[in-house]
């Protein structure tokens, strides 16, 4: 019984130190795409009903939280490893993303930052959604 009840316990601290890890990284991927569009992203989403930046933000956080569970997986039962990991990756994953953006915002016409901002919706937010999952798909495939 006391194993476990022990087993448990390490379970649970396990979990809630990922879970701190998983947090942070989506709290910086929020606030890349707050910094990569016009305007105050809580007001668009959560008062204005904007969809389109609610499928940019979304698709962000779904491809961070892709890298960080992939990170998770991958760390044999060895906590710290596990936690520097998910916390590493799932940054890198930010960064990408936002570099990503940026570099789709020179090669195409306009300021991407204002098109997935604007009411009116624009295709562009598609192309955004993609790059998002592709970038969290590539950079999780990569952890080994």
């Amino acid at each position: 019984m006391n194993d476990t009840l022990n087993d448990l316990l390490n379970g649970l601290g396990s979990a809630a130190a990922y879970s701190v890890v998983g947090l942070l990284v989506l709290v910086a991927g929020f606030v890349a795409v707050d910094l990569a569009t016009p305007g105050d992203l809580k007001k668009q989403i959560w008062t204005d009903r904007n969809r389109d930046l609610t499928a940019v933000l979304a698709s962000g956080l779904a491809a961070n939280t892709m890298t960080v569970v992939v990170a998770i997986l991958s760390s044999d039962d060895d906590l710290g490893k596990g936690l520097v990991d998910a916390f590493g990756y799932g940054l890198l994953g930010v960064i990408l993303i936002g570099l990503v953006f940026k570099v789709v915002d020179l090669l195409t016409p306009g300021d991407l930052g204002e098109m997935v901002a604007h009411d009116d919706h624009h295709p562009a937010v598609w192309i955004t959604v993609v790059t998002h999952l592709a970038v969290g798909a590539v950079v999780a495939a990569s952890i080994s």
